[in-house]
């Protein structure tokens, strides 16, 4: 379970096309282009346990076009100069607005001639494993990289750092005063029940069926409910913007509604298959058995 950190005022970038990293979650991924591996041997391979990057989700622009406007366009040459972000970092609770920006910065490989999106947050992650291989013939240097996602950061400003991103970010988590002011909250402690209630069914439902232990359940006593909801949803199934949703939801309460009403939804969706799967035995319970009895009738004496 990822601690309290402290995040640097820049980070370097690693794009997640389509995909979010949630704080919490642990995600394997295999760097090949150029840019990833550079960003891997300098800021993860290099200072060990110490290094930090930022996880940012990327869209293209076909997906870009029908959703928020919470994205930084970012298109095919490399800009020198710096891409600003248009946010207010002070209003932790609302949506943060970005521009649009007019300077581009390079994406490699097949996608370097696309129009990409950048949302305006992002996760701040830490590697928990890294391997390094060389492909033959090529000698083409690639890195599997086990990362966990650890905190929120506000997107404020791109640059470059050679062949990579970088930006300047500031962290959207709240501090130890501000949480225990929350957690004094009449609407938080029920929101908090509510979503663990609904947690606690969903891993007996699961541990029934998959026949398991009850280890699982240590978590809803020992990991702080705001923690347990992003670490609930990572393991789902849902869509993308669903996924950008849950990351925007910095406001604890709005993060449990999700994350319950996500919670509920997938312990639903368990009980209609299990419905489904009991009707589907039972009718052929009873095909078999009448098979059996035509066979009986049949049978010649």
């Amino acid at each position: 379970m990822a601690e309290s950190v402290e995040l640097p005022s820049r980070l370097a970038i690693l794009p997640f096309r389509n995909k979010v990293l949630l704080p919490g979650a642990i995600i394997r991924i295999r760097c090949t282009s150029p840019s990833s591996v550079k960003l891997v041997e300098q800021e993860l391979w290099q200072r060990e346990e110490k290094g930090l990057i930022g996880i940012l989700p990327v869209r293209d622009a076909a997906a870009a076009a029908a959703a928020s406007s919470d994205t930084v366009s970012v298109g095919p040459t490399l800009s020198q100069g710096k891409t600003r972000v248009g946010s207010d970092s002070s209003e932790r609770s609302s949506k943060t607005q970005a521009s649009t920006s007019s300077d581009n910065v390079k994406l490699d490989g097949k996608h370097q001639q696309e129009v990409f999106h950048w949302h305006n947050r992002g996760v701040a992650a830490r590697a928990l494993h890294l391997s390094r291989g060389v492909e033959k013939p090529s000698g083409r240097v690639t890195y599997i990289v086990v990362l966990e996602g650890l905190c929120r950061f506000n997107l404020h400003e791109f640059s470059t750092r050679g062949t990579y991103y970088s930006a300047r970010i500031s962290p959207l988590e709240m501090t130890k005063a501000e949480l225990e002011q929350v957690e004094q909250d009449h609407d938080f402690v029920a929101l908090s029940r509510k979503f663990k209630a609904t947690a606690m069914e969903l891993i007996s439902v699961l541990e029934q069926k998959q026949k398991t232990g009850g280890k699982t359940k240590v978590l809803l006593e020992t990991v702080p409910v705001h923690k347990l909801a992003d670490i609930f949803v990572a393991s789902f199934e849902i869509s993308f913007e669903e996924q950008l949703s849950m990351l925007d939801s910095v406001d604890l309460k709005v993060r449990l509604s999700k994350a319950t009403e996500l919670v509920d939804r997938h312990l639903q969706s368990i009980r209609v298959a299990e419905k489904i799967t009991q009707k589907v035995e039972g009718q052929l319970s009873k095909s078999q058995k009448e098979f059996l009895l035509r066979q009986q009738v049949n049978f010649p004496s």
